[in-house]
C-alpha cells in the first residue's frame, strides 16, 4: 500500500487520524516486522475537538504532532495542537488536543 493510498479513503484529518491504530500501524508492521508502534486512543469534546492519547516507550509524541500537521496540510485544514500531558514531563501518557478549522476559516 502506498502512502497516497492511506489518504485516499479520507476527506479530513480527523477521519485519517482515527485510523492510525487499525490501518496505518498494520502497514508499518508489514514493512518493519516487529516494529514497536505507539498506541493511540481518541475522544471527542463537545466543541468537536479531538483528544488523542499517545503511549509509547520511545516517547515520540513530537513525531505524532508532525503527522497531525502533515495530514492537516494534505487535507487543506488548519489545526491547533496543545499538549497538556507529556511522557517527557513525567506523565503516564501524552494527551494531544487537536482543534480543527478549514484553511481560511481561522
Amino acid at each position: 500500500m502506498s502512502h497516497q493510498q492511506l489518504f485516499e479513503r479520507h476527506s479530513s484529518t480527523r477521519t485519517f487520524v482515527l485510523t492510525l491504530n487499525d490501518i496505518i500501524h498494520p502497514e508499518v508492521r508489514k514493512l518493519y516486522p516487529g516494529a514497536d508502534v505507539p498506541v493511540f486512543d481518541f475522544a471527542s469534546t463537545p466543541s468537536g475537538d479531538l483528544v488523542m492519547g499517545y503511549r509509547s516507550p520511545r516517547k515520540m509524541c513530537s513525531f505524532a504532532e508532525g503527522l497531525l500537521e502533515g495530514a492537516a496540510q494534505h487535507f487543506g485544514e488548519h489545526i491547533v495542537l496543545e499538549q497538556p500531558r507529556c511522557m517527557k514531563r513525567g506523565d503516564e501518557r501524552c494527551l494531544i488536543e487537536v482543534s480543527f478549522a478549514r484553511a481560511g476559516a481561522q
